[in-house]
């Protein structure tokens, strides 16, 4: 009896023996289950096909963001080198306010005058600065209605800018030059302190008062023309277009900037005549029509009450009420007035 050799080789059958076993073979069951299609979506597409071109996508876009960071650079340093060539400041908002002109003094350290270097110094003194145009008819009126409207137009400048009654707050003699109905409603405006624009007061009991040697300096014109008022009344419209600087007794002003001592008013009055043959003998004469005025170096509490007064600090002079516009400027317009 023959026995077999452990170390021999397997037959056939034998090698393969472990493959033919079929308790030993496991299909999974996916294998098992028939495939089945799924339709992409949008978002699939869309990350798909970002995850193919992210990169790409990712560097276009730093490429256009450092484009516009190198514009923005560049057009920042342009205007810098613009702004040094220009002498500019780098941050216009945090420029300072130029320092005012120091005021011209004579040898001993005064000041040579309360208009001197300002605009003002220029103008006429009082009346002289108010000049009429030559008069001519103006259909229906006669050259002669005319001169005279002119005249009286003339008179209510001197009565309610120049004159020391007015000035010191008596607006009697204004209000005579007026036609009688018109007289009421400007003597209720002197009251409420509504007349600034046509006539000039000063607070008595303010500190400095008004300085009248010097004189008061003014600058503008006088224009006129034949029309219709909206009442359907032929009237002669005298329109006034002035600047009036008044000077105050200022302590030492040879310590302040020009002007500190001025107050300019800047005015624009219209002035109706009507024609005699269209109303009542109450209803001739002069009447105001309307005014507009900017104010310049006066306190507000004065201003309210339809005066004029000047108040400093000492060793400078801040206005309380500035105007809109430049008071001396030929730009200014009816309207352009004081904050308070």
């Amino acid at each position: 009896m023959t026995s077999e050799d452990p170390a021999s080789p397997p037959t056939t059958a034998a090698r393969y023996s472990v493959a033919t076993e079929p308790e030993r073979i496991r299909v999974p069951d996916w294998m098992r289950e028939p495939a089945t299609e799924h339709a992409l979506t949008r978002r699939d597409w869309l990350r798909l096909l970002w995850e193919r071109h992210a990169g790409k996508l990712l560097g276009g876009v730093g490429a256009v963001v450092a484009l516009v960071l190198v514009a923005i650079l560049g057009w920042s340093g342009f205007s810098a080198v613009q702004r040094i060539h220009n002498g500019e400041p780098l941050r216009p908002g945090l420029a300072r306010s130029p320092s005012p002109a120091p005021r011209p003094v004579d040898e001993s350290g005064n000041s040579l005058g309360p208009f001197v270097a300002t605009p003002a110094e220029k103008y006429a003194v009082g009346e002289a600065a108010i000049t009429l145009p030559a008069a001519r008819a103006a259909a229906p009126f006669t050259a002669k209605q005319v001169a005279d409207a002119l005249a009286m137009v003339k008179q209510a400048l001197v009565q309610g800018r120049l004159d020391v009654s007015m000035l010191l707050g008596k607006p009697d003699k204004f209000l005579a030059l007026l036609a009688p109905e018109d007289r009421d409603h400007v003597r209720k405006e002197f009251a409420e302190g509504a007349s600034l624009g046509y006539a000039t007061r000063t607070d008595r009991d303010a500190s400095p008062e008004l300085e009248f040697r010097d004189g008061i300096r003014a600058s503008g014109t006088v224009q006129y023309r034949s029309t219709v008022d909206r009442d359907g009344i032929r009237v002669l419209e005298i329109s006034t277009r002035f600047i009036w600087v008044y000077s105050f007794d200022l302590p030492r002003p040879q310590a302040y900037p020009p002007g500190a001592e001025l107050v300019t008013l800047r005015d624009e009055v219209v002035w109706h005549v009507p024609h005699p043959e269209d109303v009542r003998s109450t209803s001739r004469g002069l009447w105001v029509e309307s005014a507009d005025v900017t104010v310049l170096n006066a306190t507000c509490p004065a201003l309210r009450k339809g005066l004029i007064d000047l108040e400093v600090e000492p060793e400078r002079r801040l206005p309380a009420a500035a105007p809109t516009g430049d008071i001396y400027g030929p730009g200014w317009r009816p309207g352009d007035g004081e904050e308070c």
